[in-house]
């Protein structure tokens, strides 16, 4: 079946079910949240390109102890071959000192099929604040040391090193339905430093489903021969909220 069908019938299965996931929100234990995203890009020209993504994140919320598990899914073709493949998974753990401090312990995966690494796995910990969050605007970062091991495909060489973790978290809501939201942190290391951003403006629909637009940005330091150090891609999805 075509990407684009595909697409199609699940952007109306999400669009049936949101009264559903809204109900379930309402039963499940106190403290759950969660958000779905399923994304696409189409580009026509010189060279077809398809780009199906998906995101997932739970998060479940006690006195003392926060739970953060995340995925995502990326697979792009052009003229029937695929050009990009792309998995990545995450769980972070916060031992909450108030409601703005804490500190967490975070553990992630990659394994980027095109990027010239087989896999890159980090693990982080150290100190996370919220600065301020009100109607309007809401500011955190993260800071803290870890440790990053990351497997070349030429040579199936390793490279493992000590790593500094910064990372900031924006959300600005410009209306009652829409909110700017900005992601970005780095990884610095002695031999590799890899900095991710993620931009998304989302418009509600109604309580559980949104439409987004979106901007990725990846940079890698020092990349394999013949990987590009930067890489980015502008998407068009819905989010669901559960």
């Amino acid at each position: 079946m075509p990407v684009r069908i595909r697409l199609c019938a699940l952007l109306v299965c999400a669009t049936i079910s949101s009264p559903l996931l809204a109900q379930k929100k309402a039963e499940n234990a106190p403290g759950w949240a969660g958000e779905g995203k399923l994304t696409y890009m189409l580009s026509q020209g010189n060279s077809d390109t398809e780009t199906l993504g998906s995101k997932a994140k739970a998060v479940y919320n006690g006195d003392r102890w926060r739970g953060t598990g995340a995925g995502e899914a990326l697979n792009s073709s052009s003229k029937g071959e695929r050009t990009a493949e792309k998995y990545f998974a995450s769980m972070q753990l916060d031992l909450k000192f108030d409601q703005d401090r804490y500190l967490f312990t975070l553990l992630e995966h990659e394994d980027d099929r095109f990027s010239g690494f087989h896999y890159q796995t980090s693990l982080t910990a150290g100190f996370g604040q919220t600065v301020f969050d009100n109607d309007r605007h809401k500011l955190a970062f993260e800071a803290g040391p870890g440790y990053r091991r990351s497997e070349i495909e030429e040579g199936d060489s390793v490279e493992e090193e000590v790593v500094v973790r910064a990372a900031v978290d924006y959300r600005l809501k410009l209306s009652e339905s829409t909110t700017l939201t900005e992601e970005l942190n780095t990884l610095a290391g002695s031999e590799l430093t890899v900095t991710k951003a993620v931009t998304e403006l989302k418009t509600k629909i109604n309580s559980t489903l949104s439409t987004l637009i979106g901007h990725d940005l990846k940079f890698t330091s020092d990349v394999p021969p013949g990987r590009a150090k930067t890489d980015s891609r502008i998407y068009v999805g819905l989010n669901i909220d559960f």
